[in-house]
């Protein structure tokens, strides 16, 4: 019912604008309502048209225009006739009638078409017809007719509704009958009295329960002001129950058969849970309980169980912690850190757990893994300690018997290397190392996916030199900063490095400061550049201290160029430390010291054109303020805002698309189409009152941006507002 009343609506109620359109503005159809003469070309273009605006529609049966001045019906079937002689007699004498509001806009009708005078040529055909005329009181006056074929109109609401067991039927205010379903019997009393209660009830929805031909149905109806019709559908009772039971039995039967199922499921599951506990008890007391005369029911059976279980695995760890490999790099991260006091005690340990004897020569190297910090990100605790654990068979498997290899995790990112290379000459054996050292980086590149740096320290000749070359090794491997990741560094090389005296690059600074004030990105790359390369000449605390420097320097000139209402966590000072300091490179700190400037000039330039936007909205509402002010100028709004009048153009330009007076413009032409539609003051005065002092160039500036004049406007847009009201 919803679905055909509103196809309905939407059909007839479009149908109806449009040819009203038609004819309020269609010159063709207003000469053959006002002329007084025609041509037989005249009258040809004419109906040719007709049959054009018929043909738009497939709604549409027929189009009439009635000129009684001249005595002719316009029609879109293309015939000329009189008046006197039309085929559709019915409507002629309908319009002599007069009263064209007593059956409303949609009026049904079955017209007897006549196109001769031979009988047999006669014609019935449905219409719902649409009067447009004007209303006076003259029985005569020039109208258009609009047929609307009642079959075409049917089929395209009610789309199959007819066929289904609710059957449907439309009637208008009058009780007439617009539509009914196909095999229904409307005449008994019955039904006319359920129509006409609906016809004459004010309730614009409804339903009812009546008794029809001895069958019970559930009348419901909805009313259409908008076309003057009711929809009326009628359900028989026993059909609805019918699904109603359906449905009923349906579910209590798909209830019974989840019931089975989860029946059957529970004991499937109950068997195959419980068989294996009562297994695991069975067991459990073959251990436990007889060994103790106690019995004990199935929880405490199985705590004690546990309990015993726990005892055996402290035990066992025990036992693993005074394991030979546990207490060797117990024993060794102590000398490596220099936790220990007895070096005696000391050395015969390490001769103990076969780390090495007197005379025996040791070389610490450190690896740290490379874009570690990202690594942490991805993986988890153990994933990482599974990580350190294969870089350590790996090397233990390439190291070989070569030299006694000790690998103790001694760093968050990092491992100590302890190799034992005898009492051979130790360059060759620093040399072999390195050799090693280049397959152990290729295969932890290609097994897991990520490099390592290692820094080789000095060779130890005694064990109290071991603590001095994991320091030795580990400051060396800092120096990836500048050689980058992946490399061997040995501290041997390193302190033959020249470093220059320290001087902090005070102009460079300058500069990158006032190319970031300045938002000149590629002079800020330029310096940027000059300034990491100078810290590549630096020691690695230098570096450190210098870009900490530059950093702050940075944040410091970030916070002055902007007025940041909420602090970005991107722009504090340990935020920017800590990710510096997790970097590994100098090349990766440069491309991250550009980005964070980056973010920084953006920052400026969104609270830039935040005010700027804030700056417009202030002038366009005191445009909305003052535009009925003659004298309303663009010094005075610049004044108000506090700019300059060119910038304040140019600003207002950029934000709105539209120059200061176009848009003042605009605003005042809106108000006055406003007050056209709405008011009845003159065109003339309305112009004054919107804040134009020459009417002669309101009349002009309205016609040039609106398409037509002030006058025209209120005419045809008050005209509108009638028809949709």
């Amino acid at each position: 019912m919803n679905q055909t009343y509103n196809t309905a609506d939407i059909l007839l109620t479009f149908t109806y604008n449009y040819y009203s359109q038609l004819y309020l503005n269609n010159e063709y159809i207003s000469k053959a309502l006002n002329g007084t003469s025609f041509s037989t070309n005249d009258i040809y273009d004419i109906n040719s048209q007709l049959g054009g605006f018929k043909n738009t529609n497939p709604l549409v049966s027929s189009i009439y225009v009635y000129n009684y001045h001249a005595g002719i019906v316009f029609n879109s079937a293309k015939a000329f006739s009189t008046i006197d002689d039309f085929f559709d007699k019915g409507m002629t004498d309908f319009l002599k009638e007069g009263d064209m509001t007593r059956n409303g806009l949609f009026i049904p009708r079955t017209a007897t078409l006549s196109f001769s005078s031979d009988s047999n040529k006669i014609a019935k055909q449905d219409y719902i017809s649409i009067v447009y005329t004007r209303i006076n009181s003259s029985k005569e006056q020039n109208s258009m007719v609009l047929n609307l074929d009642q079959k075409v109109l049917q089929s395209l609401i009610l789309k199959g509704n007819d066929e289904r067991p609710n059957k449907m039927m439309i009637i208008n205010y009058q009780g007439h009958i617009i539509s009914e379903p196909r095999g229904w019997s409307y005449d008994d009393v019955s039904t006319q009295e359920i129509l006409s209660t609906i016809v004459r009830s004010n309730s614009m929805r409804g339903e009812m329960d009546e008794a029809i031909q001895g069958k019970s149905f559930r009348i419901s109806y909805v009313k259409s002001d908008n076309l003057g019709w009711n929809f009326v559908v009628f359900s028989e009772k026993n059909e609805l129950l019918g699904k109603v039971h359906t449905l009923q039995n349906f579910i209590l039967a798909l209830t019974l058969v989840c019931i089975l199922l989860i029946t059957i499921t529970s004991v499937f599951f109950t068997r195959i849970i419980y068989f294996p506990i009562s297994h695991l008890l069975i067991r459990i007391k073959t251990t436990t309980e007889t060994k103790e005369k106690v019995s004990l029911n199935e929880y405490d059976l199985i705590n004690k169980s546990f309990s015993l279980l726990e005892d055996k695995v402290e035990t066992l760890q025990t036992d693993f912690n005074q394991s030979v490999p546990v207490r060797r790099q117990s024993l060794l991260r102590s000398v490596l850190n220099g936790t220990v006091n007895n070096n005696r005690e000391v050395k015969v340990a390490m001769e103990k757990l076969q780390i090495g004897s007197a005379g025996d020569n040791f070389v610490v190297c450190v690896l740290k893994i490379d874009g570690f910090h990202d690594i942490s990100l991805k993986y988890d605790m153990v994933d990482l300690s599974l990580f350190k654990f294969a870089i350590q068979n790996i090397s233990q498997e390439i190291v070989g018997n070569t030299f006694k290899l000790e690998v103790i995790e001694n760093g968050y990112d990092s491992l100590d290397f302890v190799f034992n290379i005898g009492n051979g000459d130790a360059e060759a054996h620093i040399s072999v190392l390195r050799s090693l050292f280049a397959d152990i980086q290729a295969n932890i590149r290609s097994l897991l996916k990520f490099s390592v740096t290692l820094g080789i320290g000095p060779v130890a000749h005694i064990m109290e030199q071991l603590r001095e070359s994991r320091d030795s090794a580990y400051q060396t491997v800092l120096y990836r900063l500048i050689f980058g990741t992946n490399s061997i560094l040995s501290f041997d090389d390193r302190i033959g490095t020249e470093f220059r005296e320290y001087e902090y690059p005070d102009a460079l600074e300058k500069q990158i400061m006032t190319s970031l004030k300045a938002g000149d990105t590629e002079a800020l790359k330029e310096y940027t550049s000059e300034f990491f390369a100078e810290m590549m000449a630096f020691t690695y605390d230098v570096i450190i201290h210098s870009l900490i420097q530059l950093l702050i320097m940075t944040i410091r000139v970030a916070k002055s160029m902007s007025n940041l209402e909420q602090s970005d966590h991107r722009l504090e000072i340990h935020t920017c430390q800590q990710e510096v300091l997790n970097l590994d490179t100098l090349e990766q700190m440069e491309a991250w010291y550009m980005n964070l400037c980056q973010i920084i000039i953006r920052l400026r330039d969104q609270e830039s054109k935040s005010k700027n936007s804030k700056t417009v909205a202030a002038m366009v509402e005191y445009m909305k303020e003052n535009y009925l002010d003659y004298n309303l100028s663009v010094d005075q709004m610049s004044q108000f805002v506090g700019l300059s009048t060119n910038y304040m153009r140019r600003l207002f330009k950029e934000e709105m698309n539209h120059s200061v007076s176009e848009y003042l413009t605009a605003l005042r032409l809106e108000k006055a189409k406003e007050l056209l539609v709405k008011t009845d003051y003159p065109a003339r005065k309305i112009g004054e009152n919107v804040g134009f002092e020459n009417t002669n160039y309101f009349y002009v500036l309205f016609k040039k941006h609106v398409g037509m004049t002030p006058d025209h406007y209120r005419r045809e847009h008050k005209l509108e507002t009638l028809l949709m009201e």
